[in-house]
């Protein structure tokens, strides 16, 4: 188990029972809690929280594979910049009964090479905001590394990543945090889909499997390309051919690649999906009544059981 002094609680909008079970955690756990907000500050008083705070800031500057997950210059997103030490400084004049022990912020979700002089300046101002903030724990400067989806990107270079930061934070006496995320477990994932239909069509042929955007909903959101492979057996002696690989939801969206060469599909065939580890399971849903997959490790050990009808229906009365 992770100890909670290594978790840091950070959420956009907290409800309140969130806020309620959170408080209630931090107080035996000694969770730091981020505000992202200065609203929450008075939320927290209410609950008479006396534990440590980390800040979230709007840096102002954004990045990330699609503007969906681009976070960094979001309004949503924590405390402007300008305002942070302000904040902070209330903070520590005015909660006597709470540490703040950090500053965070987020540039946005999968970053990649084309990002990397947003990220270096994201770590330059945050730095810079620490050493103005002083007397601080650590500060954040949040994850979102990306990992190629395409097998002709390049990988993230990590040496210009890291440089960048330990420039940016020589002069920076807190310690530096860093959340890496996706980069860890985005290739540990492979979604694997059986071939339920294959329908020649003037267009193309339509690939029908078992599997879409209740299971792994990134291309139907974002429009991210995830690399799909046939594992038929005699799969390297077939003709390749053009397919649209489509889901079994009843949405134009539902598709998983719509220009996406295969050795020439049969029934049954099972195709594997690549980097499903980051956003696969986690963002997969129950939409149109349809259970959720198991999921297994390379060991055999099941990870989560594959749910049935039946816990679709448990909540109903």
């Amino acid at each position: 188990a992770v100890p909670g002094h290594r978790i840091r609680y950070t959420a956009v909008n907290p409800p309140a029972r969130d806020l309620d079970r959170v408080t209630e955690l931090a107080r035996s756990h000694d969770i730091v809690i981020t505000i992202g907000a200065t609203d929450t500050l008075q939320r927290l008083r209410d609950r008479d929280y006396n534990g440590q705070i980390c800040v979230r800031v709007n840096p102002g500057v954004g990045a990330g594979h699609h503007e969906k997950v681009t976070t960094g210059d979001a309004p949503q997103f924590g405390i402007p910049y300008d305002r942070v030490p302000d904040v902070c400084a209330s903070i520590r004049t005015e909660m006597s009964a709470v540490e703040l022990v950090g500053i965070h912020a987020h540039a946005g979700s999968g970053i990649s090479g084309d990002d990397l002089s947003t990220h270096r300046e994201l770590v330059r101002r945050m730095a810079a905001l620490g050493r103005r903030v002083g007397g601080l724990d650590f500060v954040a400067v949040g994850g979102g590394f990306g990992v190629p989806y395409d097998p002709d990107e390049p990988p993230l270079d990590l040496d210009a990543v890291a440089a960048a930061t330990r420039e940016a934070f020589e002069r920076c006496d807190a310690q530096l945090a860093i959340e890496p995320g996706r980069y860890l477990v985005a290739d540990s994932g492979v979604l694997l889909t059986t071939v339920t239909t294959v329908k020649p069509t003037p267009e193309t042929t339509v690939v029908g499997v078992d599997a879409g955007m209740t299971t792994l909903l990134r291309p139907a959101l974002y429009g991210a390309l995830h690399e799909i492979h046939s594992l038929a057996p005699d799969g390297d002696a077939r003709p390749s051919r053009s397919c649209l690989v489509a889901g079994p939801i009843c949405e134009t969206a539902d598709v998983l690649d719509r220009d996406r060469s295969l050795p020439d599909p049969q029934l049954s065939d099972v195709l594997a999906v690549g980097n499903a580890g980051a956003y696969g399971y986690e963002m997969a849903s129950q939409y149109n009544s349809r259970p959720r997959p198991a999921t297994v490790s390379l060991a055999g050990d099941r990870i989560a059981r594959r749910e049935t009808i039946s816990d679709l229906t448990r909540l109903e009365r």
